[in-house]
């Protein structure tokens, strides 16, 4: 159960919006993961990450890292799939920032501590402005094969999407989307995210689904 507490968390620190960043243009994609994976390691490997009193600090640091190696923007596109085309930008901001915030209230509420987890790298397949980087992460007997999807944006790699013991964040929260969208609007989807945003904060739901 921690190892996939810990592949979900990195599965939010490893989907963020696009910011500046240092040179990264000639970097493979599992150049890019790797880059992305070690820093995680090093941020939740300092013993302030487990302070409950700085958590909202902890939070922060995580989601500096993870915004420079993910597109959130890409992620709430897919995980809406095509209604996201007649959207307005603002109904699309106030998503993409509602998706996020559920996402770190599913994932994040307790910061898991780094464990010694090995991350080996085992594939990398490009087609065009896309790939995918195949990892295997192994804690102590437990293996778990994880993949992450990427696509150029800007001239860089961005982590899109992350499967994890073949569920995939994107196509998971698709599904649960599509049942609100089709029978209602963004709006309405909207309004399910956040009514559940409050369900978690409150304790009135469990662990979310895989």
């Amino acid at each position: 159960m921690f190892l996939k507490r810990t592949i979900l968390a990195f599965v939010l620190i490893c989907l963020a919006a696009v910011v500046a960043s240092a040179a990264v243009a000639g970097q493979s994609p599992s150049e890019r993961v790797h880059e992305g994976v070690d820093r995680i390691i090093e941020t939740l490997s300092d013993p302030v990450m487990q302070d409950p009193a700085r958590h909202d600090e902890a939070l922060g640091r995580l989601l500096h890292v993870a915004e420079e190696y993910i597109d959130f923007e890409l992620v709430t596109k897919f995980a809406v799939g095509r209604p996201w085309l007649q959207m307005s930008d603002d109904l699309r901001t106030r998503l993409q920032d509602a998706f996020m915030e559920l996402l770190e209230y599913s994932y994040l509420k307790t910061i898991p501590a780094y464990g010694g987890q090995d991350v080996q790298y085992t594939r990398e397949d490009i087609s065009g402005s896309n790939a995918k980087v195949q990892t295997v992460v192994t804690d102590k007997d437990k293996k778990i094969i994880v993949e992450f999807r990427l696509k150029i944006v800007q001239g860089r790699w961005m982590i899109y999407d992350v499967v994890a013991e073949g569920v995939s964040l994107v196509m998971n929260y698709r599904s649960q989307f599509a049942e609100v969208l089709n029978k209602g609007t963004g709006e309405d989807l909207l309004k399910a995210i956040q009514d559940r945003i409050r369900q978690i904060n409150q304790g009135k739901e469990g662990q979310p689904a895989s």
